[in-house]
């Protein structure tokens, strides 16, 4: 019996095209419920305590080096005994032996430190600095018998009355905040506390100014920012300086919001503005009073005008950094690619279809089966 040429048993091509069509549809599905998901899920709540954040440094006023040391400013190095002391561009360094192989990484870290805060202070701020380098960086204050203790989350510690830093050391550098880092912050408290003697600057400055000099922001600040400004969380100027004696996720929005702030007005108004400001402290005025002379505005009008530029123009490129983003990009482009390759599947199927006897194109096959078996050249007969 004569056999005729048969199609594939293949569906026909609306059948097939019906259900590419489906698949398509249920990953767009897909993809809506997990974007809609994310999008809606409350971003982490910045108001709120007892959130993970990293650990932050602190710094000690002259109240409170009274307060957890309870005596006069005046020390003899080092306070601890038998720790080793080495010194580098006028800094001394005193560790551990157990943590000599870390403590010599973050020493070799002291130049770079120095220069940083150069870029807006003379060199005498960052010289003749004691610091210490510790497993527990309580261990400072029980050498004296001082009543004060360091909190958990404190990756360094700033005395500025006294020009010491403490800083807490892990033996494989798995800390949370590396110690290279907390140096040059640190380094950068204790400079603009000399120059300015006994003038007083908000908090929120002195962590924007060191964050600033450090060059202390990524991409983490960055989606920090992004979260808190697209969800309206932004922290008040007036909030500011009280966030940093809480914990949880309102300390690293302090931090940001400090650290871009203050690098705003760098930017916008140049460094020798900056510096205006900080010598007119150091000579006795008021930090409003001096931040009016120099931007023409007070603290507040100025930080309202940056709130309201980071809350209207900033939010939606801070936005591709955040995890959000970064999903709906990678989604998107995984979608299609999706697509586009089921377009070309169906595209081969539906020629072959219609042309059943047609050679099948080398090219549309997979490289390792272009010249194999069937598709392998022929050698000539000889």
């Amino acid at each position: 019996m004569q056999q005729h040429n048969q199609p594939p048993h293949n569906q026909p091509p609306h059948r097939q095209h019906q259900a590419h069509i489906r698949v398509i549809l249920r990953f767009l599905l897909l993809f809506v419920l997990l974007f809609t998901l994310t999008a809606l899920t409350p971003a982490r709540g910045f108001a709120q305590n007892g959130d993970a954040s990293p650990a932050h440094s602190l710094t000690l006023t002259d109240e409170q080096v009274d307060e957890w040391l309870g005596r006069e400013a005046h020390i003899t190095h080092p306070v601890i005994p038998d720790l080793i002391h080495r010194e580098v561009n006028n800094l001394h360094f005193y560790y551990e032996t157990a943590f000599s192989r870390r403590a010599e990484s973050v020493i070799a870290t002291a130049e770079t430190a120095q220069a940083k805060t150069l870029r807006f202070l003379p060199g005498e701020t960052v010289s003749n600095v004691h610091i210490y380098l510790l497993g527990d960086i309580n261990r400072y204050f029980e050498a004296q018998n001082a009543p004060g203790r360091a909190p958990a989350w404190a990756a360094g510690l700033a005395i500025l009355r006294d020009g010491v830093i403490l800083i807490r050391l892990n033996p494989g550098g798995t800390a949370r905040i590396e110690p290279e880092r907390t140096l040059a912050h640190e380094l950068n408290h204790i400079a603009l506390r000399r120059f300015a003697r006994d003038q007083i600057f908000p908090h929120w400055f002195y962590e924007g100014f060191a964050m600033l000099a450090t060059d202390d922001w990524g991409l983490t600040r960055a989606e920090t920012l992004a979260r808190a400004s697209m969800s309206g969380q932004l922290l008040d100027l007036d909030q500011l300086n009280d966030a940093f004696s809480r914990q949880g996720a309102i300390v690293d929005l302090a931090y940001a919001q400090s650290a871009h702030f203050v690098t705003w007005l760098a930017n916008t108004y140049s460094d020798e503005t900056l510096k205006k400001l900080l010598q007119s402290v150091a000579t006795g005025k008021r930090f409003d009073d001096a931040f009016i002379d120099a931007y023409g505005r007070s603290p507040r009008a100025a930080y309202v005008f940056w709130l309201d530029k980071v809350a209207t123009k900033s939010s939606p490129w801070l936005s591709l950094f955040s995890s959000e983003g970064i999903f709906f990009a990678l989604s998107f482009f995984a979608a299609a690619a999706l697509i586009y390759a089921l377009q070309k599947r169906n595209k081969i199927r539906k020629a072959r279809f219609e042309n059943p006897n047609q050679d099948i194109p080398v090219s549309t096959l997979p490289k390792n089966l272009r010249h194999f078996g069937p598709f392998q050249p022929r050698k000539p007969h000889r």
